[in-house]
Order: structure tokens, then sequence, then C-alpha cells
């Protein structure tokens, strides 16, 4: 009986040890996590400061090809089309044949060449028989110089019949007789738009705006027509930097300059167009696309604080004024924009004040 007496006394001591020791262990810590949370609210104090800020016109606009990178083929002649030999999406070299007309104006006008040459051969050959029978005093002067006027027309008819033959994409040399013509590529680019197949009839001069057989377009840039309003159309300025960006692409931009500001505002948007060329880098704008655009419009100077001096109640901002040792004052300010970690100070505060920048969580609360 007696051992077992020891015996509960001894387990009861070891059930108190076991209890001091539980206790102890919260109240270390909680001192420790008193000492990191001091820590880490190190105030930091600061001083709004003016920096040099870009601003910006943010509005749309819509892609177009370059036209002065574009052309648009139309028909040389009249007549009936025989072979297309181009697709859009086609990288075309300039001469490459796009298409074969058969047209008898072709003929046509391949007679009408292989005529005037020979009319200004023979006209030659009558002028130099002319002067040597003036020279041997066999002939008058006047017949010398009907013989210059007759050579002199039947030369400017045999250039007119070459241009005619040029224009026909022909080669002067080319005097067989043949009705077909092969129109080709007056410059590098690529086919963006075909509106012709074979067995089609084409004309030619028939309407101020003739039917664009081909257009080829050189893509390595673009235009993009920005629509700015009328309020803010002092603000745009010819050599802007501008940035593209695209509605599918977020975080892909396109860096452009401002080339040009129109002169006539839109009755119906009442936005004035201003020109954009972008460099077309990998092919990405297409025409027609809708983009948003961020034009500069220069750089001024903004009263800034970090964003983390900045807090709210609600959704109205404030920061901590110091005004003097462990004091401070909530005071409301106005922000502007958001750049580079820090933020724009409409109002409330001046250069000359100290603001807590950092580790104002606790004093906010202290703070009136």
């Amino acid at each position: 009986m007696r051992a077992l007496l020891i015996g509960i006394a001894i387990c009861c001591a070891g059930c108190g040890d076991g209890t001091s020791t539980g206790a102890s262990a919260p109240g270390a810590s909680s001192a420790e996590h008193r000492e990191v949370g001091a820590a880490a609210e190190e105030v930091r104090i600061g001083q709004p400061e003016y920096r040099s800020r870009e601003t910006t016109l943010e509005t749309t606009g819509k892609v177009a090809f370059n036209e002065e990178q574009v052309v648009r083929i139309t028909a040389p002649v009249t007549g009936r089309v025989v072979e297309v030999l181009a697709r859009p999406g086609d990288v075309v070299e300039p001469g490459r044949r796009l298409l074969v007309l058969d047209s008898p104006d072709a003929a046509q006008a391949r007679a009408d060449y292989a005529k005037a040459v020979a009319d200004a051969e023979r006209a030659g050959r009558a002028l130099d028989l002319a002067r040597e029978l003036f020279e041997m005093r066999a002939t008058a002067q006047k017949e010398v110089r009907e013989a210059e006027n007759d050579a002199r027309k039947a030369v400017a008819e045999r250039d007119r019949a070459a241009a005619r033959l040029r224009t026909l994409g022909v080669s002067a040399a080319a005097t067989d007789g043949g009705s077909t013509v092969v129109v080709t590529a007056p410059r590098a680019g690529v086919v963006v738009e075909r509106n012709v197949s074979p067995g089609q009839v084409v004309a030619y001069g028939q309407s101020d705006t003739p039917l664009s057989l081909f257009v080829v377009a050189d893509l390595g840039s673009m235009w993009v027509l920005a629509d700015v309003y009328e309020p803010d159309v002092p603000r745009v300025k010819p050599g802007q930097r501008v940035t593209v960006t695209l509605p599918c692409c977020p975080g892909e931009r396109f860096d452009g300059q401002v080339v040009s500001v129109g002169d006539v505002i839109d009755k119906e948007s009442r936005t004035l167009k201003v020109r954009v060329l972008v460099p077309n880098r990998g092919r990405s704008l297409k025409a027609e696309m809708f983009v948003r655009v961020s034009i500069g419009t220069g750089a001024r100077q903004a009263l800034v604080l970090p964003v983390g001096a900045i807090h709210r109640e609600g959704s109205a901002p404030f920061v901590l004024v110091e005004r003097g040792k462990d004091d401070y004052e909530r005071r409301p300010v106005k922000l502007g924009a958001e750049s580079d970690g820090t933020v724009e100070i409409l109002d409330g505060v001046t250069p000359a004040e100290r603001v807590v920048t950092g580790g104002g969580i606790l004093l906010k609360r202290a703070a009136r």
C-alpha cells in the first residue's frame, strides 16, 4: 500500500512538471512574434518628388495597307483572259507574269508599230535623197524642207506606236502581229487581292475607277488610321511616337510614328483620322484589323510617391504625414496615373512634407 502511494506521488510530480513546461512555451512564442512584427513594421519616411512623365493619348484605330507601297493593276487593253498565273498570298518580284490576255487591240497595236517603223525608214531615205539632190542643185530647197517635215512626222508616229506597245507590256521588238498580252507585276510585294479568272472579258478605259485585276502590296509596313476626338486634336503632331496593341494579343506591341494628321473631321463620329506608319513585324498586322493606339504627346513634371505610401479607407486614398517625432497625420490625397512603382499626387501634399512611404500599417490606426 505504501509503495502504491509513493508511485502515485511520483506520477503527479511528473504531470506537474509537464504543465509548467507547456505554460512557458506560449510565452516565449508570443515574444518572438512581437519582435518579428516590430521588425516588419520599420517605418520609412520620404518626401514627394517631381519626375518627368510622358503623357499619352489612348484611342482606337484600324489597320490599312500602306498606300505608298501598293500597286493596283488594271487591264492595259480590252480582251479575254486566257490564263491567270498568280493567286492571293503569292510573293512576286518585278516582272513576274500575272495573267495572259488575248486582245485584237494588241494585234492592231503591233501592226501600227510595224507600219510606223517602215514609214519612218522610208521618210528618212527620202530626206537623204532630197539633201543629195539639193547639194547637186538638182532640186529646190523647198523639197528638202518638205522631206524634213515628213521625216519628223514619221518618227513621231513611230514613237507614239512604240509608247502604245509599252502600255500594253509588249516589247517594241515583238512585231509578229500576235494578239496576246502578258500582264506583269510592276513592283515586288504580296498579291493581296485578285479579281479575275480565266475566260473573263476585261475592258480598258471604260470607267473612271477601273476594276483592279490584282492588288500587290509591300507588307513590310502598314498604316494605322487612328481616331482622335476634337478636343484632343491639338495634342497630336507628326513625328510623335505611337504604340499599337492588338485586342487578341495585348502583350504584343508595335512601335510606329505619326506621319500625317488629317484636315477633315468626320461629321458623324466627330473624330479626325491620324495616319501612323507601323513596321509590320512578322506580318502580324492585317488590313481592316481593329487595334488600340497610344500616342505619346510629350513629357511633363509630375509629383509622385511610392505606391506603398498610399492607404485607403473605403475608396478614399490618404497618406501619413509626419508632423513631429512619433506624430503622424492622415492626409487625403487625389491620385493620378500609376507608373513604375510610383503614383502621381495631384493634390494633398507638397514636396516639402515628410510622408510615411513604408511600414505604416500599424501607424495608420493611431494617426488622426
